[in-house]
């Protein structure tokens, strides 16, 4: 199961820092910062010298947008809206940094800027953060570009931009600050169309209903909003776990509210691109030697989020995570799919060393054949990957077996 935004500080942060008294924790909020961006900067950390770094995933709140998305990932027992749309944290505000950082202060944290802590020398950083064992760092390229009329069309930009700051402060955090684990994760992703948005994309409401606090291109907030044919109705105390009676209706699809205006550029919505929000956890490897060159294997991850299999033959897709270099090794993988320690498939060996820096030349597919026998549909069987050479899993996907006829075998 994908886990859910409100619970990235129970999940991600709180375990580590009970771990021991004086373990300490860095989390950089990048805003907007989209999965597929994620899996970019993924890769050029894991290139880097002594750091290692994993891509996770969480399902974002809804509506999309910053604020709740950003009071989701705050250390909370409860979140909550006031009438007029303010969202509150365990009933204190936090739209600023500075209440940010009152909230992070119950778990000895602060917030700061990723621009600030970056203009810090070493001695200064380190002073900055000495007292403290949870620091939220916040990061703004993306959104600050795209929610502008006048700047959207750099999007694309901004997003290159973003992969590069962030890789930035994660160096500045490991290399200055002691830093021996940073989570990098986002308030929501976004949609982006290369031309102005036209009359299919826009949904068929005519404008807001009554009880209405809040509204953008991709959501809007309020009460008793009552029920649309264009629009999804949700309440916020299902899909972020919020007190109150604020509800929100979002278009269908990738529609926008025509009376908002036009953007390339939105988010709000229930789209993937727009919910799926990353978390990439970076952790510094020590040296095992003075002048030691440590080296690792790639890291390959299947493809797609659901796999069901309903005929004889199904292909799997696989990708490399980054090139093969000095210290990025080739593997050879062993796959098949499981019925627990028994395989079900073929057994297949696929090679993963290419040294291209285009990810689309790192992708590989497989196809295996099951066996000739009964499957329960609604038995969890798994797709496994492990290392040809040492027999260890390297990577496991849960698999549904439904095949409603069998004769073609």
């Amino acid at each position: 199961d994908i886990p859910n935004q409100q619970q990235f500080f129970k999940r991600h942060v709180a375990p580590r820092l009970k771990e021991a008294e004086r373990r300490r924790s860095f989390v950089i909020i990048s805003d907007a910062f989209r999965y597929e961006a994620a899996e970019e900067l993924t890769r050029e950390l894991n290139g880097k010298y002594r750091f290692e770094a994993q891509l996770g995933s969480q399902l974002g709140v809804l509506p999309s947008y910053t604020t709740l998305g950003m009071a989701a990932l705050l250390p909370h027992e409860k979140l909550a809206y006031k009438p007029n749309g303010d969202v509150l944290v365990d009933s204190h505000p936090m739209a600023s940094l500075e209440q940010r950082s009152q909230i992070l202060d119950s778990v000895e944290g602060l917030a700061v800027k990723a621009d600030d802590l970056l203009e810090m020398k070493k001695e200064e950083g380190r002073a900055f953060i000495k007292d403290k064992r949870l620091i939220y760092i916040y990061h703004n390229a993306i959104d600050a570009t795209g929610d502008s009329a006048s700047t959207e069309g750099h999007t694309f930009e901004a997003v290159r931009r973003a992969v590069n700051d962030l890789a930035s402060v994660v160096t500045y955090v490991i290399n200055n600050l002691n830093g021996h684990h940073v989570l990098v994760t986002a308030d929501h992703g976004f949609l982006f169309t290369e031309s102005p948005p036209g009359e299919p994309d826009k949904s068929s409401l005519q404008d807001k209903p009554p009880g209405t606090v809040k509204a953008k291109q991709r959501f809007l907030l309020g009460q008793n909003l009552g029920d649309h044919d264009s629009v999804w109705h949700g309440t916020t105390a299902i899909t972020a776990n919020a007190e109150g009676d604020m509800e929100f209706w979002i278009p269908k699809g990738t529609n926008r509210f025509h009376f908002m205006g036009g953007a390339r550029f939105v988010h709000g919505g229930a789209m993937l691109q727009e919910i799926v929000v990353p978390v990439v956890t970076v952790r510094h490897r020590k040296e095992k030697g003075a002048g030691a060159t440590m080296t690792k294997q790639v890291t390959v991850h299947v493809l797609g989020t659901s796999h069901k299999i309903t005929t004889s033959r199904h292909r799997f897709e696989m990708i490399q995570m980054e090139p093969v270099s000095d210290r990025v090794k080739p593997i050879t993988l062993k796959v098949a799919v499981y019925d627990g320690n028994d395989p079900v498939t073929n057994i297949e060996s696929v090679r993963f060393e290419s040294s291209s820096n285009n990810i689309e030349e790192r992708k590989k597919s497989v196809t295996l054949v099951l066996q000739a026998k009964e499957y329960d549909k609604k038995a969890k069987y798994r797709l496994v990957l492990r290392d040809a050479e040492t027999g260890v899993e390297q990577e496991s996907v849960d698999v549904i077996i439904d095949r409603a006829f069998t004769d073609d075998f």
